[in-house]
């Protein structure tokens, strides 16, 4: 087998591997139709902007997603959980609110995580090709999930 073939079956063999590890960064449950539903959207999320029970948004590298034991979780491109709201069995809904906080409610409404990022309206929420999710005000990070590699 030539150099270039070699090359060539090596970048399908990791493209294969990368794909499979944005499916299974999709929190995953016993039936198919509580999978996580992607949201199809750009990586840059302005407020109001929410991610619901089973809902998430990716960029190459990293998966933003609340999953459905509500924890809000973000995922690396091979799924492997590289930072978590610590929410687990409260979390319902990921909300970006106007005011730049981005906050994990109960399904009654009660707040039980916060970026504590409120009093920057106009921010911007970004899931990164480097793998981090921030929330930026103008061209200042005030909040990042520190998962960047």
């Amino acid at each position: 087998m030539g150099k270039r073939s070699a090359a060539l079956l090596a970048t399908a063999a990791l493209a294969a591997l990368t794909l499979a590890g944005q499916a299974s960064a999709a929190p995953s449950d016993r039936t198919p139709a509580a999978a996580a539903q992607r949201i199809q959207a750009s990586q840059t999320l302005y407020a109001p902007f929410a991610l619901n029970h089973n809902e998430s948004v990716s960029s190459n590298t990293a998966t933003l997603v609340m999953q459905s034991d509500g924890n809000l979780v973000v995922y690396d491109e091979f799924g492997r959980a590289r930072w978590a709201s610590r929410t687990v069995g409260q979390g319902w809904t990921a909300q970006f609110q106007t005011d730049g906080n981005f906050v994990v409610y109960t399904r009654n409404g009660r707040a039980v995580w916060d970026s504590k990022t409120a009093g920057h309206p106009g921010s911007r929420l970004a899931v990164q090709d480097d793998g981090n999710v921030v929330i930026y005000d103008g061209s200042q990070a005030i909040w990042s999930t520190g998962t960047a590699h």
